[in-house]
């Protein structure tokens, strides 16, 4: 007879590997539907067991020691977007991310040799993987089970991305407010200093001031209560861009630049600005006093900041995706790419023409954002800026 070598197995032998191999996973989908038909039987037979872990909020998956999932409740299928009949008897890495697929068996072994009623992931983030692949944030508390047929974990898991996006928003506004406050702080310190002493100045008895230097202090005194006046006013239009909600209509945007410029028109001739529009501005769709404050600013920024005399030019156009853009372009000596990335922050030093507070163009960047547009600044060193805003057309 010839004798096989190691990596040589008869025909024989062969087969019976095979067919061993055949009645070990045979074996297995027994024992799996042994156990899975053993756990449905165990809390579906009473009837207030089933109603209750149907009536859960959360979701509930109920695995073996070899992390073969059992049973679930109907939250779970709308969760993960399977049926029970896709889920039950599978493992329960199809459930998990595939980052952690490797690492949870150990998890797993962990808690079924020393098992305890105890929240999951402490001092990490928790995901689940959707049907579709999609991955969302979950909470996870796990109990177990002594069964006649062995111990069984139970996970329950709740979705938490709308608590998640909540926390995430709060995070976000509380740090936008901490900039507000530290820039509004700034100005106002910086206001009242100069004003106090001016005061100080035109009360001193010692010092004899001429008709004109009074004239100027009074005028100075004049300039930074309207100066602080518009920090106060740009702190309660931002607070009520937060809070309203408004009705869209058909903008007549020439109108509104006119609006704006006139607002603007004792910076605009102090500057000596030259100021030209396009003959024909696109509709666009949007609240009109919002949209007025966005070129205000816009404007204001390219008076103070423009050429000498500032030259600035106001236009508009339709583009592709169903929206129109609209621009200022100024003659200033431009910024560097560094700075254009900061400019809408709240603690942003480039801001409204009329006075620099830290708020204008993050007032802009919140109107246009509540508008479902988007907000833009092409500069150069030495070649000038353009600002830009975008607004839905109506389709």
């Amino acid at each position: 007879m010839k004798r096989c070598g190691p990596d040589q197995l008869s025909e024989d032998s062969l087969e019976s590997l095979e067919r061993f191999k055949e009645t070990t996973d045979l074996e297995r989908a027994l024992d799996v539907r042994r156990r899975v038909a053993f756990a449905t039987d165990l809390f579906e037979s009473d009837v207030a067991i089933r109603t209750l872990l149907e009536s859960l909020a959360e979701g509930v998956v109920i695995i073996d020691s070899s992390a073969t999932i059992v049973l679930v409740n109907r939250q779970v299928e709308r969760l993960f977007g399977y049926t029970k009949e896709e889920i039950v008897g599978r493992p329960l890495n199809i459930l998990l991310p595939a980052r952690v697929r490797d690492v949870h068996p150990k998890h797993v072994t962990g808690f079924f040799e020393q098992p305890k009623i105890r929240p999951m992931g402490l001092e990490n983030e928790l995901s689940a993987r959707h049907k579709n692949g999609r991955e969302f944030p979950v909470e996870i508390s796990l109990s177990h089970l002594e069964t006649a047929s062995g111990r069984l974990a139970m996970a329950f898991l709740t979705d938490i991305t709308l608590r998640k996006e909540a926390i995430n928003s709060l995070e976000a506004r509380n740090e936008e407010l901490d900039a507000f406050a530290h820039t509004v702080a700034h100005d106002l310190r910086g206001s009242l200093a100069a004003l106090i002493g001016y005061s100080e100045l035109l009360n001193d008895r010692e010092v004899t001031l001429s008709a004109a230097q009074t004239r100027e202090s009074l005028d100075m005194i004049g300039r930074i209560g309207r100066k602080m006046s518009t920090v106060l006013d740009e702190l309660l239009f931002l607070s009520s861009v937060r809070k309203e909600d408004v009705m869209v209509a058909p903008l007549d945007m020439v109108a509104i630049i006119h609006e704006a410029t006139f607002r603007l028109r004792q910076t605009i001739e102090e500057h000596g600005a030259e100021i030209t529009l396009a003959r024909n501005f696109p509709t666009a769709l949007g609240y009109a006093p919002w949209v007025e404050e966005v070129w205000y600013n816009y404007l204001g920024n390219a008076v103070k900041y423009g050429g000498t005399p500032p030259k600035i030019v106001l236009g508009g156009e339709l583009v592709g995706d169903g929206s129109a853009r609209f621009w200022v372009r100024d003659n200033g000596p431009g910024l560097c790419q560094a700075d254009t990335a900061q400019l809408f922050n709240s603690s942003s030093s480039r801001t409204s023409g009329s006075g620099g507070n830290g708020l204008g163009l993050s007032i802009v960047k919140r109107i246009v954002d509540k508008l479902n547009g988007d907000v833009g600044v092409e500069s150069q060193v030495n070649e000038g800026s353009l600002f830009s805003f975008t607004l839905p057309v109506d389709k």
